[in-house]
């Protein structure tokens, strides 16, 4: 460990060696017997600790209640959609089978678009079409 490291830690972990990695604790602290200008940070660094120890943050009554009433309310779709394509360990199951459905659907919604032709003829239609086709098939004879 060199004294770049040690400068590191203490600024890191603060100025007392509980805090600092276990891995390293040993050796910092035989280096910081010996290096002076690590002696002074530590001694610096102290008194910022102690206060950073010492203090409590005051309780804020009814948090949990404040950040859930300022959050967005989420809409119908939203929920529909989270229900159709949950986040859960379900969704493994689910995902595969709405993507299997789709061709199905997109080929019910554009069957349903096509328009068929229907046929409108009617007998008297039919009649002349025939009447054509035998006088087609009188000249065809001779």
């Amino acid at each position: 460990m060199n004294r770049e490291r040690l400068i590191q830690i203490i600024e890191a972990y603060g100025a007392l060696p509980e805090h600092w990695p276990e891995q390293e604790r040993d050796v910092a602290q035989d280096l910081l017997r010996h290096d002076v200008q690590a002696q002074r940070l530590v001694e610096t660094l102290g008194p910022v600790d102690d206060a950073l120890d010492s203090y409590v943050p005051d309780a804020l009554p009814h948090i949990r209640t404040r950040i859930l009433a300022s959050l967005p309310h989420r809409l119908w779709l939203d929920r529909v959609l989270e229900w159709l394509f949950p986040r859960e360990l379900l969704s493994n199951f689910w995902r595969p089978l709405l993507a299997a459905s789709l061709p199905l659907v997109a080929g019910l919604v554009l069957g349903g678009s096509v328009f068929a032709v229907e046929a409108t003829d009617t007998w008297e239609d039919e009649i002349i079409l025939i009447a054509l086709d035998e006088g087609a098939l009188a000249t065809s004879d001779e």
